[in-house]
């Protein structure tokens, strides 16, 4: 099928370019800065949020637009733990395309090798290519979140210098801290990352201890903004991002086995 270039159509089957992925100490400890995520918590293991960062990475090189790839979801499986200071090759593909309204959903797989080629961490990233000239307007009003059954893990308030730290390895990706790129597609201001609320979710779970083997699915519904205050809830296996309005801004669930 070919390796995809940016500038021309992506197809189901195509190859991305290899990236190579390390986190470092200094890595891990800036990221989990800006998220709050207490110090030594994963000790000399990698954080698989963090590794999900390099999905990302790695299809850089394919975006046009600001908003060339709205992150919608992720899914990350730890097959064997990864230390601090490990590299890894990156290797992704095009698994699917779909078309929706105002733009293209686009999913990709990837494989975190190790240098004597075995695949340490399995990855997913979802994304919305948003069409020129589209708005993500707000979604209809939801119902409010209940509340029943679920713990609160912890409470997170947001401000544009921690979002835009969380961003360090993303300066061109404006929405984060630019005022004017988020309100050019119908944000009223900058949003965090998806993959910060994935952070979260990984420090409850660190909280436990970590296992060997386990997978993380989060779904990123609603926008988390530069300025708001949400809290992390927790129900056994599930996770849950809300806001001040009550109303849901990601969900996610710890898989103890693959499905």
């Amino acid at each position: 099928m070919g390796v995809a270039e940016k500038g021309e159509g992506l197809r189901a089957g195509m190859q991305l370019r290899p990236w190579r992925a390390v986190v470092s100490a200094e890595r891990q400890r800036r990221y989990h800065d800006a998220a709050e995520v207490p110090g030594g918590l994963f000790g000399d293991t990698a954080d698989l949020s963090i590794l999900a960062n390099d999905t990302i990475l790695a299809m850089r090189y394919l975006k046009s637009t600001p908003m060339d790839g709205v992150h919608a979801g992720q899914r990350m499986r730890q097959i064997v733990p990864v230390r601090l200071g490990e590299a890894l090759t990156v290797r992704g593909r095009i698994a699917e395309l779909r078309r929706a309204a105002k733009g293209l959903f686009t999913r990709a797989e990837f494989a975190f090798e190790d240098e004597q080629g075995a695949v340490r961490v399995r990855g997913e990233l979802t994304y919305f290519r948003v069409d020129a000239g589209a708005k993500l307007d707000a979604p209809a009003i939801d119902p409010e979140f209940d509340p029943r059954g679920w713990v609160r893990f912890a409470r997170k308030a947001l401000t544009p210098q921690r979002v835009a730290e969380y961003s360090f390895e993303f300066p061109d990706y404006r929405v984060h801290f630019d005022p004017a790129v988020a309100a050019s597609v119908g944000l009223r201001a900058p949003v965090a990352q998806g993959l910060m609320s994935f952070t979260w979710m990984m420090q409850a779970i660190a909280g436990d201890g970590l296992p060997g083997q386990f997978a993380l699915a989060a779904m990123f519904r609603r926008p988390v903004f530069w300025d708001d205050t949400v809290e992390i809830l927790r129900r056994g296996d599930e996770f849950a991002v809300i806001g001040e309005d009550r109303r849901l801004r990601s969900s996610g669930t710890r898989l103890r086995a693959e499905t």
